[in-house]
């Protein structure tokens, strides 16, 4: 066998080097090159050929192996993107790769801003500086902002020294030391929406490849935004569609418990319960404290443990040092408008004051408050409910209430106009109100000087006098009250209240005791007149009225307004209540002021008001004067005149006391 040439080995062993460099893929260049280093020439010369297709080959591999790559790195942002739920960790990862298959030392992504109309740094991947983090581009403004303007790729090889693009942010550029840029747009549909950026800080351009993989993982990114969008309106939607059914619900649960309420206070109203029962439930059914209000503050029924009620109970109307007091009459007990609800710190214990009006046909009835730790709308529409309920109540009330004031004007306008029209049907119909007309009744008589009280007075001294087995209603402008002087027992040994203590007083201090409780219920001065002594029948209660009522009339002309009393206490006065004694009291009255009285009666002047006024100052003609609105030089002429009428001394002594006593006389006369 014959040995082959030596060239021959070596091309053979030159062949073998070249397929194991291939095989190991990370051989460089120079390897390559070197399997010719040692060969002779004509070899070299031989495998050449095949070095070059060697590294063609490797170049191959290279660009298959980049390629791969770029689809696993497309392929992973794919299933980021089906699998998104942080548009953030998305669009880092894009840049992320962007950098790492391209190989750059940086690569960011910039998004417009439609309300500033400019584009901002959104996320970054190898930038240093703060500066570049947070930057800002002018649309139109360097190279990221010519694209996001225009939508097309740019690039540069060296940014500070192109003249392509306007220089506004050539310190941040400068400052992070980058020299080339290539920006592709992110785009949906025909929009720009931002700017992906990869960038060196050498001179190495890049190559159409890259380009192209840039631009995919741009749209990648722009699909990555889009569907975050999305999302985050279906997500919005959800939660909107969560909140509105989650409110559905809670109206709903709101509702029931509404209807509840309403149920079991309209089933207080028709079993006959009272405002108590209505507090009761209401303070149970919302946990907390109730008070029902009328509509000047008084107190009509209270329940719960807060410590506003309890004063509130003592003290039969809101504490006026309770700081919510004056809100709630503010807001609530002069408006008949439901909305009107208002909500306030208690100032006390943390609670929330809640209160509603309770009005009916324009008309404000009262007023509902809650007092609660915490209030919502489910407790306020509880509380408004209840409010109309308590309206209803109150109507029913009052209804009643004029049913009986109606029947009480008609016995007492029988009793003491007519009795005896009808005498039998007089006693029968009494006998229904609880009178027996044969038994001893203490008579009096009440009146405002503000006759719009009238109704008030009457509704107030009613259940006085119910609570003492008498009767009382309106008659000829006045409300008369009948009281008897018996014990009144009803078999249950409690007759409780004012009316029932009255009975064991005489009339003077039982008129008291009335002027005293009607006062305080109107919030108005009430005066009280009684007859003398009880009446037994119905002639002598018919002549007791007559007593009471000029006692009433007396004691408003002495300015007495507010008091109760009875003819024994009224001194000279009287006199009055016997036709012989007003005869002589007329006369005297004519012999002391006559000549003032016939004075004023032909020039309507105003000399006996003078006279009245000068006393009740003490004879001070400054403070006269000033009671009278007049000038004291004015006062003076009056006083003159006077004193040419009455004489020198009508100011001194004895005189000075006759004049004032005839003055009162004639306006106690002047009332008959």
């Amino acid at each position: 066998m014959t040995a082959a040439p030596p060239g021959t080995v070596l091309g053979v062993e030159s062949v073998g080097r070249l397929l194991r460099l291939l095989l190991r893929e990370s051989a460089v260049v120079h390897e390559y090159e070197a399997v010719l280093d040692g060969v002779p020439a004509d070899t070299a010369e031989l495998l050449r050929p095949l070095v070059d297709d060697a590294l063609r080959v490797r170049a191959r591999l290279d660009e298959r192996r980049r390629r791969e790559a770029e689809l696993a790195a497309l392929y992973e942002t794919a299933g980021d993107l089906s699998s998104l739920r942080d548009l953030e960790a998305v669009l880092q990862a894009i840049v992320r790769r962007a950098r790492a298959l391209l190989d750059t030392d940086a690569a960011y992504l910039m998004l417009n801003d439609p309300v500033r109309g400019d584009t901002y740094m959104r996320v970054t991947d190898g930038i240093r500086t703060d500066a570049f983090k947070k930057g800002r581009l002018a649309m139109g403004a360097g190279l990221g902002g010519l694209v996001a303007k225009t939508g097309v790729p740019y690039n540069t090889a060296d940014y500070l020294n192109d003249q392509r693009f306007e220089h506004t942010v050539d310190d941040m550029v400068g400052g992070e030391g980058l020299t080339t840029i290539q920006g592709v747009p992110l785009t949906l549909g025909n929009k720009a929406v931002g700017v992906l950026f990869a960038a060196n800080r050498d001179h190495r351009g890049f190559s159409g490849q890259e380009v192209a993989l840039l631009i995919s993982l741009a749209n990648q990114a722009a699909i990555a935004i889009e569907n975050a969008t999305l999302f985050e309106d279906v997500r919005r939607a959800v939660d909107e569609l969560t909140e509105a059914n989650a409110v559905i619900q809670a109206h709903s649960e709101s509702i029931e418990r509404a209807a509840a309420l309403h149920e079991r206070l309209t089933t207080i109203v028709l079993d006959g319960g009272g405002m108590s029962d209505i507090a009761g439930t209401l303070a149970e059914f919302l946990g907390g404290s109730i008070l029902v209000l009328d509509p000047r503050g008084r107190a009509m029924a209270a329940a719960g443990e807060d410590p506003v009620v309890e004063q509130t109970r003592v003290e039969g109307a809101l504490p006026r040092s309770w700081p919510p007091a004056g809100a709630v009459r503010e807001a609530c007990v002069l408006s008949t408008d439901s909305r009107r609800t208002r909500r306030t710190p208690s100032g006390s214990g943390g609670a929330t004051v809640c209160a509603t009006p309770i009005a009916a046909g324009g008309e404000a009835l009262g007023v509902l408050v809650l007092l609660r730790d915490r209030v919502d709308a489910s407790h306020v529409r509880s509380l408004e409910r209840a409010a109309q309920v308590t309206a209803l109540m109150l109507l029913s009330e009052r209804t009643v209430a004029e049913a009986e004031h109606r029947l009480r004007g008609e016995i007492l306008e029988d009793l003491l106009g007519s009795p005896h029209r009808d005498p039998e049907g007089l006693r029968r119909r009494a006998a229904l109100m609880g009178l027996d007309l044969d038994k001893p009744y203490t008579v009096l008589t009440a009146r405002c000087r503000d006759s719009r009280h009238r109704r008030r007075i009457a509704d107030a001294a009613a259940p006085f006098a119910v609570r003492a087995g008498g009767l009382a209603g309106e008659y000829r402008g006045n409300v008369v009250v009948l009281l008897p002087d018996d014990d009144g027992d009803d078999g249950d040994g409690d007759d409780g209240g004012d009316g029932a203590a009255a009975r064991a007083a005489g009339p003077a201090e039982t008129a008291r005791d009335l002027a005293e409780h009607l006062t305080k219920s109107v919030d108005a001065p009430v005066t009280v007149g009684a007859a003398a002594a009880s009446a037994t029948g119905v002639d002598p209660i018919v002549e007791a009225h007559r007593d009471a009522a000029r006692c009433l009339d007396v004691l408003l002309a002495l300015g007495r307004a507010g008091e109760g009393a009875s003819p024994g206490e009224l001194g000279v006065y009287g006199l009055l209540f016997h036709k012989t004694g007003r005869d002589e009291l007329r006369r005297f009255v004519d012999r002391t002021i006559g000549a003032v009285l016939e004075y004023d009666a032909q020039r309507r002047s105003d000399l006996v008001r003078t006279l009245l006024t000068y006393f009740a100052c003490d004879g001070n003609l400054n403070r006269t004067a000033a009671a009278l609105y007049v000038h004291v030089n004015t006062l003076y002429q009056r006083v003159d005149r006077i004193t040419a009428l009455l004489g020198p001394q009508w100011r001194h002594s004895d005189q000075a006391l006759q004049v004032h006593l005839a003055l009162k006389v004639h306006s106690v006369l002047s009332t008959e």
